[in-house]
């Protein structure tokens, strides 16, 4: 009987050493969860509209020709910026977005108007497709850094994205006076003004687009429809030629050729 008693007391022992070690083991997985949560996700980070929310944009007379556009760092904030740039680029290139956007925020409280990560926020908020917070920053940067094609073509591509076309046109426009050959642009433009059904300009962009891609069967397709659409069926019928030069079984060209005849 004593060893019975004995064999149940040890039983009860280990039972309850076991259940303290689960307890224990648990607790400090709970404990380490959440030390690491708080630390990555201080809040929120959807509340954070855009970095630049921290930025007093709104001053009296909004007198930024006698703000600097950006601060004077040390050479010691220089190198900690060019690491922080590295660390946000290598979380965003591995879509750890809410964790590149916290180092972008606290460094924007020592450099608010700091170009490169500002557009690292906004390359971010692209990639996440969430394009409104973008054309915030973008907006917020051109206050401040004044007459950027860069800048110009970022926000009108945000702007085309967002099917705001009208605004997304003035802009490529401008880009386009400073840098007429720049390709991209002026696809963009070809685009746009099609989409406008603007086609005497979209006539425009895109015979400046066919010197940079002469064979190009989207932009002839589109050139052959703005001169349909001028009524001036000769050139519709010639651009229709020349696609069949290049593909003799485009059906398409092929009847526009053989209906729009009836109309020479």
């Amino acid at each position: 009987m004593e060893n019975l008693f004995l064999l149940k007391l040890e039983i009860i022992i280990f039972f309850m050493s076991l259940f303290y070690v689960i307890y224990y083991m648990s607790w400090k997985i709970y404990e380490t969860y959440f030390k690491v949560k708080s630390v990555i996700i201080k809040e929120e980070i959807s509340n954070v509209k855009t970095a630049l929310n921290k930025v007093d944009l709104t001053t009296k007379e909004k007198n930024y020709k006698k703000e600097k556009n950006t601060k004077q760092l040390t050479d010691e904030e220089i190198n900690q910026l060019t690491e922080i740039l590295k660390r946000v680029k290598n979380n965003s290139s591995k879509g750890y977005f809410d964790t590149a956007k916290w180092l972008i925020i606290e460094w924007l409280s020592i450099d608010k108007f700091n170009k490169d990560l500002n557009l690292e926020l906004a390359n971010i908020y692209i990639k996440e497709k969430n394009y409104q917070n973008a054309e915030i920053i973008y907006r917020d940067l051109l206050e401040v850094i004044k007459d950027d094609t860069d800048l110009y073509k970022k926000i009108a591509y945000i702007y085309a994205m967002q099917w705001k076309l009208d605004l997304a046109l003035d802009n490529y426009i401008k880009v386009h006076r400073k840098k007429p050959a720049d390709e991209e642009v002026i696809n963009m433009l070809c685009e746009i003004t099609y989409d406008l059904k603007d086609f005497k300009s979209s006539l425009k962009y895109i015979n400046q687009y066919l010197k940079f891609k002469p064979r190009d069967i989207d932009k002839m397709n589109m050139k052959a429809v703005c001169y349909e659409e001028a009524r001036d069926f000769k050139d519709a019928i010639d651009t229709h030629k020349r696609i069949l030069e290049l593909q003799p079984y485009n059906t398409v060209s092929r009847d526009k050729v053989r209906e729009l005849s009836d109309f020479i």
